[in-house]
């Protein structure tokens, strides 16, 4: 079973479960296979569900018998992957890298090409367009300090 059937059968053994999957990965090199699931979830929820994961893994090709199963929330500062993710991020607040530039603020607008951003600067407002493709990373940030 190659990565990508996996996936498709972990995504409707985890919505069955009540959970989204975010991804799955598999290090070749250290036979870790790592199940992200999008939900906040606590240590013993992780647990609970690592041991469901881990049976169902056993129905699985034996090309995944010998790996170690990491089984995580995807976390606060999940990365954003696609234009699709990225207009649901709309009123977020996230950072974004440029070449030339680093920057938390909240997206406010994205038109497939171009994300509007807004911060406070010395508690005056300041909007920033970036464009999608210069983007080298982005992630969804948290805003500790209440800016918008």
């Amino acid at each position: 079973m190659k990565i990508d059937e996996l996936k498709k059968s972990l995504k409707r053994d985890l919505k069955s479960l009540g959970y989204v999957l975010y991804d799955v990965s598999f290090d070749k090199g250290n036979n870790i296979l790592q199940i992200l699931i999008d939900k906040k979830m606590d240590l013993k929820e992780i647990e609970d569900l690592s041991k469901k994961l881990s049976k169902i893994m056993d129905l699985y090709d034996e090309e995944f018998d010998q790996y170690i199963l990491d089984v995580s929330s995807v976390g606060l500062e999940r990365p954003i992957r696609s234009k699709e993710e990225l207009n649901k991020a709309i009123d977020s607040y996230i950072y974004v890298k440029t070449k030339e530039l680093k920057i938390n603020a909240y997206l406010r607008e994205f038109d497939g090409e171009t994300l509007k951003l807004e911060k406070l600067d010395k508690n005056i407002k300041k909007n920033v367009e970036i464009k999608y493709g210069d983007i080298r990373q982005i992630h969804y940030a948290v805003d500790f300090k209440g800016e918008l």
